[in-house]
């Protein structure tokens, strides 16, 4: 067995990653952390050389969602004071938006921003992402937005042209601004949900991404608060799009950065949902060393549901493979931590295994933004201690005509003396693996013999088989096994490698050294001058391509008389050709003629002598040379024979 392989499987099983939870359909798998919101803020951290306005908006708005300070506010507050004198609709919204959010000290030229502004509203050819601009620029300068009704008629004559994602989600933040004139827009938000793709039956989003769901999704929300009706989204669907939000926490641009932050701001703080999380705090595999399970139970900023402490249960925790249910109705205990409950699973002795642990909680004073019965079902790994006992090592004749000689090692010595084994005999250990929990013997996904010879640094590694007594024994008949040790004899260290996704003490041990003698290579009289190792890795005659060996020809006398049979046909040929002239007068006596009929003859002769003598790859050399020539003369001379027919 390959020894890379061994420990790469060896790694992986050990390292499986059980730290995902598996998410109930009641909560969100994940929540933004505070990796995240660091991530997040050096994200933002790029805009503040003040090169790019919607960059400097879309930081200052995310490093007050995150509650952090924005750095160079005095040249931020100049820098979007300069660009107040333009009249686009868009301009003037990062500026506005992004003045308001820093409470900058001075003043905008607010009398020529509500005209520009103005202006749009009263076109009728604006276009919804312009009529958005100018309704929250002109609420962010606290001026009115003129006529409600003929604001009304514009939006909804640009949405007759266009009722894009993109038109509708900038629709439903405009009528949001309007109050209860808005309503006339809260039908369409059905029209954009059932547009929302599902992927794996655990997310929602709309085409477009990122920037669209989230315009499309706090838009919905917030009209929906503003005319005080619940939004045609379902807890189920409320959940699905957090996830999807939450799958998007590593965004790595400006503008998608504030559109997630400003989502899950909108999530947590409406009327109408609130999504929860539930996730893993602690390791996902437990011990003795670490009985406790800690588990997250927050919204999706990662603070608490309710300033009151939370009823935590874990309902059941099941093995996986066999159903079988080690708890119920167990209650978690709350931390110094408002979000995090624990509870002490080792106090029921499982087995070792995964464990499927289903989990709820519920608030003192119940929540109806709540999506459903707040609960989640997430996977630990119950880990034990393994030990290893009644290790004997020794050999035995490969016949086994008489009785194995064994000797007692205790882990983790070594044996003290050297153990010598030859090609007439097999070298056998035995051992038992125990788990420290309960006492019983077991069967790990690993158990490894490795021999490793330091001087040549070559490592054979073979496989322990348990019997069914759950009993290990490794068993090595050196005679048929020597050619894999290339007849190297040496000492070899001989240790053995234990591994499993559940244990907690994953181990290799050193337990013997032992001199291995096999039996000399008979190398032949080729290498009777140099020693077996010079012999065995000495470079090797080149390998050369051999063709196949021609059949045997037959009989002299069948092959003439095959020849003359096949040369019949040319012979009547020629006597019919005789018998009634030939007319070679049209024959055009030039040298592409003389060349192809030259050329074609050659082509003939060359199978010929390819039939008696040439290989193929000889013919095909010489058949390339003539075969040129040939289409050569043969073209020229048609083109000649055929510009005198039409003369």
């Amino acid at each position: 067995m390959n020894s890379a392989v061994c420990w790469c499987v060896l790694f992986l099983v050990l390292g499986i990653d059980l730290h995902m939870p598996v998410a109930g359909t009641t909560t969100t798998a994940a929540y933004l952390a505070d990796t995240d919101k660091a991530r997040l803020k050096q994200v933002f951290s790029g805009a503040w050389d003040l090169k790019d306005l919607p960059s400097i908006h879309y930081a200052v708005l995310g490093y007050k969602l995150l509650g952090q300070t924005v750095p160079k506010q005095p040249e931020v507050c100049k820098t979007l004071q300069a660009a107040a004198s333009t009249t686009s609709p868009e301009t003037l919204y990062y500026v506005t938006n992004a003045w308001r959010s820093l409470a900058c000290s001075g003043s905008l030229p607010v009398s020529n921003i509500a005209k520009a502004l103005g202006e749009v509203l009263q076109k009728e050819t604006s276009t919804v992402p312009d009529l958005f601009y100018a309704v929250q620029s002109l609420n962010n300068i606290g001026q009115k937005k003129g006529d409600a009704a003929k604001l009304i008629k514009t939006l909804q004559a640009a949405l007759k042209k266009d009722d894009s994602l993109l038109n509708l989600g900038y629709s439903f933040h405009i009528a949001a601004q309007l109050g209860t004139d808005g309503t006339f827009a809260f039908d369409r938000i059905e029209d954009a949900i059932v547009q929302a793709d599902e992927v794996d039956s655990r997310f929602l989003q709309f085409e477009g991404g990122l920037s669209i769901t989230a315009l499309l999704v706090s838009g919905a929300y917030k009209l929906a608060g503003t005319v005080n009706k619940p939004p045609p989204i379902t807890g189920d669907q409320a959940v699905k799009f957090a996830n999807y939000f939450l799958s998007r926490r590593s965004v790595q641009t400006l503008k998608g950065a504030y559109m997630l932050l400003e989502v899950l701001n909108t999530l947590i703080n409406n009327k109408f949902h609130l999504p929860a999380a539930i996730t893993l705090v602690s390791p996902a595999a437990v011990s003795l060393e670490q009985p406790r399970v800690s588990v997250r139970v927050s919204d999706l900023l990662g603070k608490p549901l309710s300033t009151e402490p939370l009823t935590v249960t874990a309902e059941s925790a099941t093995r996986v493979g066999d159903e079988v249910v080690v708890l119920s109705k167990k209650k978690f205990e709350p931390t110094a931590d408002k979000t995090v409950y624990s509870v002490n699973l080792m106090e029921l002795k499982p087995e070792r295994g995964f464990y499927k642990l289903s989990i709820s909680a519920a608030l003192a004073k119940p929540d109806p933004r709540l999506v459903g019965n707040v609960g989640a079902s997430l996977t630990v790994k119950v880990m034990c201690a393994v030990a290893v006992e009644n290790v004997e090592i020794g050999t035995v004749d490969a016949d086994q005509t008489t009785q194995a000689k064994l000797t007692k090692v205790v882990y983790p010595n070594k044996l003290p003396s050297k153990l010598e084994a030859d090609s007439l005999q097999k070298l056998i250990m035995k051992f038992g693996l125990k788990d420290k929990n309960t006492g019983k013997l077991m069967t790990v996904h690993q158990a490894f013999v490795r021999l490793y010879n330091p001087k040549t640094k070559q490592e054979i590694i073979f496989v322990a088989e348990p019997d069914s007594s759950k009993n290990y024994k490794f068993d090595l008949d050196l005679g048929s096994k020597a050619a894999e040790f290339g007849h190297l004899s040496g000492d070899y260290s001989l240790e053995l490698i234990v591994g499993d996704a559940v244990l907690s003490n994953s181990f290799s041990w050193e337990v013997a050294t032992v001199h291995l003698k096999f039996a000399e290579l008979n190398i032949g009289a080729a290498a009777s001058a140099v020693t077996k190792d010079a012999y065995l890795y000495a470079p090797k005659p080149e390998i050369k391509h051999l063709f196949r060996e021609p059949e045997r020809r037959p009989p002299v006398f069948v092959s003439n008389l095959f020849t003359g049979l096949v040369c019949v046909p040319l012979l009547i040929l020629l006597i019919l050709w005789a018998k009634l002239g030939i007319n070679i007068s049209n024959f055009p006596f030039s040298l592409s003629a003389i060349g192809f009929h030259l050329g074609l003859g050659g082509i003939f002769a060359l199978f010929g002598v390819f039939w008696l003598q040439l290989n193929m790859f000889q013919t095909i050399k010489y058949l390339l040379c003539i075969g040129i020539i040939t289409f050569l003369c043969g073209n020229k001379m048609l083109a000649k024979i055929a510009s005198e027919h039409k003369r």
